[in-house]
């Protein structure tokens, strides 16, 4: 049975959160070694600034740094595919984390002009066929997102996604799954973030709807369209290229709102960067799926 469809609301970062915390031990730097901006105190409160990306441009969108201290960086992109407004949301959300330690590098809409027009591509087409693995990216837009990455240098980077149907249920649909970059880790890492959110997130909801349990996969082994453009999209090359451990997460928007969208993003969110040791605080925290 396919759960109602209730109407979206544009509420996701004015939810009150309660006490859920992602717990995770600290670490010193991103790969790069450069220490994030910020102090030692692991109450310290979160620095957070804003600055354009490609700006005067029609691309022009806003990249947002979260700092507190030592620790890891974790990037996070969301509307590479305009339409998909869950990822968005969910994105915007992760722009209103309290961290504990590290930095969160968030750029909620990667693709501004299809976000703005409501359309999966944006005047350069499919943005996510854009990253071709050891080689430049191929359009204006793909490499100033390529050059944040480069400069960031995370240790992990989260692509959020939405689907029309889900994976080996709908034909040609992908919804939920964690697909993970080839980087060492990202496999286990995804395994451990579905098991995550079956067992304990989407517990109840499942036992009436068990095709909405989350997947982890490779876009390479699946029988998708998908399956032999994986070299082509941004989470995949900076694993191969940079070796950082990533995911694209593609959460249904089949019999779910904008809201419980963002919010399985953002429980996919917490728990994926827990696991690289970046602890955050989110405003859905407290929240579930049925409550929204």
């Amino acid at each position: 049975m396919t759960p109602p469809v209730r109407p979206s609301r544009r509420s996701v970062l004015e939810t009150v959160g309660g006490g859920l915390t992602a717990t995770l031990a600290g670490c010193i730097g991103g790969r790069n070694g450069r220490p994030s901006d910020g102090n030692d105190d692991e109450s310290a409160e979160t620095g957070r600034e804003t600055y354009p990306l490609m700006e005067g441009t029609a691309y022009e969108t806003a990249v947002h740094v979260l700092t507190a201290g030592n620790g890891p960086t974790g990037m996070v992109l969301g509307g590479v595919h305009g339409n998909e407004v869950g990822g968005v949301e969910a994105a915007h959300v992760a722009t209103e984390y309290d961290l504990v330690a590290g930095r969160l590098v968030v750029i909620p809409e990667a693709n501004k002009p299809a976000v703005d027009e409501g359309t999966r591509n944006g005047p350069d087409g499919n943005l996510n066929r854009q990253f071709p693995i050891g080689e430049e990216p191929t359009t204006e837009i793909a490499r100033a997102l390529w050059a944040e990455i480069e400069e960031y240098d995370p240790d992990c980077l989260i692509d959020m996604h939405t689907s029309r149907g889900i994976l080996r249920v709908d034909e040609g649909a992908v919804g939920q799954t964690v697909f993970s970059s080839p980087a060492e880790g990202s496999s286990e890492a995804a395994e451990t973030a579905v098991e995550y959110m079956n067992k304990e997130v989407m517990a109840d909801f499942l036992e009436e709807h068990p095709e909405y349990a989350f997947r982890a996969a490779r876009v390479e082994d699946e029988d998708i369209q998908q399956s032999d453009q994986a070299h082509l999209m941004a989470a995949m090359k900076a694993g191969s290229d940079l070796g950082t451990k990533g995911w694209i997460t593609e959460v249904t928007y089949r019999g779910l709102d904008v809201d419980q969208q963002a919010f399985l993003h953002d429980r996919l969110a917490i728990r994926l960067l827990a696991e690289n040791e970046i602890e955050v605080e989110s405003p859905l925290d407290g929240e579930s799926l049925q409550s929204l």
